[in-house]
């Protein structure tokens, strides 16, 4: 009986320091509710020493019911089967970010393990309810971008829909990341116009004179939806991890359309065996806020396509 008290002891300590070993303790500095801080600071530690722990051990994550829900907990566990992570603070010390329907933390590090030498750092943003649950767990733009983004805007509606366009862009560069076509294919509008850009070099003539030669085109190739995903479901599958990381983010609202936004993006992609960058434009409708759709997508080597290239697809109603 001893021995066993004993050998009972010795586990429970183990599994007291290895808790300790990898423990991420998340700390929120702003939300005036105590009660709503307490929670979501457990629920956010919680979930990132989790994580910690799953990624040294090798296993998949057990996550809480209690502190997370169902489809954020299957939207991460999409994720991680692309690459495992954990993260690489003991400590965060954030403010909360009040958004439309919650508060996010921003700025929380991680290391990707699947992700070359060059793409395995990250930054994630936990989403919670007004409740103090996780909704969703992203890969985050930049901060001091996301600032940028929302300082000097009046309108409370162009705020919040500045907000949810964060918010989808960082939805939308997480769902490669999981291989979510389910999610991109709810997110593209029946009837999207997607374009994609593609260099072709020029070959040099042998009599071409010094100092005159011939330039590489850019050709563009429009695909419908269908053709696009059809395309993007090989790619998930002949890939094991896709980078994908947005900056030089532009939001533009119709001149005459309210609902109507622009993103403009400059979008670094690697994955086994392509790499390129080249600039992203997204046109977003927001009829319905609840479920923005993408009416238009291209992709060019350098910024080409804006708002006023598409007045043809959306008329006022």
């Amino acid at each position: 009986m001893k021995r066993y008290i004993i050998i009972l002891a010795a586990l429970l300590s183990y599994s007291i320091n290895l808790h300790a070993q990898y423990a991420t303790k998340l700390s929120i500095t702003n939300l005036n509710n105590a009660l709503l801080t307490i929670k979501a600071e457990n629920a956010g530690s919680k979930l990132l020493t989790e994580l910690n722990q799953a990624c040294f051990q090798n296993r998949k994550p057990k996550l809480d019911s209690k502190d997370i829900t169902d489809q954020a907990a299957k939207s991460l566990l999409a994720l991680w089967n692309t690459s495992s992570f954990r993260c690489i603070e003991t400590e965060l010390i954030e403010p909360g970010v009040i958004t439309y329907d919650g508060f996010q933390i921003r700025n929380i590090p991680i290391f990707m393990t699947r992700a070359s030498a060059n793409d395995n750092y990250e930054e994630i943003v936990l989403n919670f309810t007004s409740k103090g649950v996780i909704d969703a767990v992203y890969l985050s733009v930049e901060s001091q971008q996301y600032k940028q983004l929302l300082q000097g805007v009046n309108s409370v509606t162009d705020m919040r829909r500045r907000q949810i366009i964060l918010d989808f862009v960082e939805n939308f560069r997480t769902a490669y990341g999981r291989k979510d076509i389910n999610f991109l294919n709810q997110v593209f509008s029946d009837d999207a116009l997607i374009i994609t850009g593609r260099v072709v070099k020029q070959q040099v003539r042998k009599d071409s004179p010094l100092g005159v030669l011939p330039q590489d085109k850019v050709v563009l190739v429009k695909q419908s939806k269908r053709e696009y995903l059809s395309k993007l479901t090989l790619i998930f599958k002949n890939n094991s991890y896709i980078y994908l990381d947005f900056n030089e983010i532009k939001i533009t609202q119709h001149p005459k359309i309210n609902e109507i936004y622009g993103v403009e993006l400059k979008q670094d992609w690697h994955s086994d065996n392509y790499s390129d960058v080249g600039y992203l434009f997204l046109m977003i409708d927001f009829k319905n806020e609840l479920q923005p759709t993408i009416q238009v997508r291209t992709w060019t080597p350098d910024s080409m396509f804006g708002l006023n290239d598409f007045d043809n697809i959306v008329r006022p109603d």
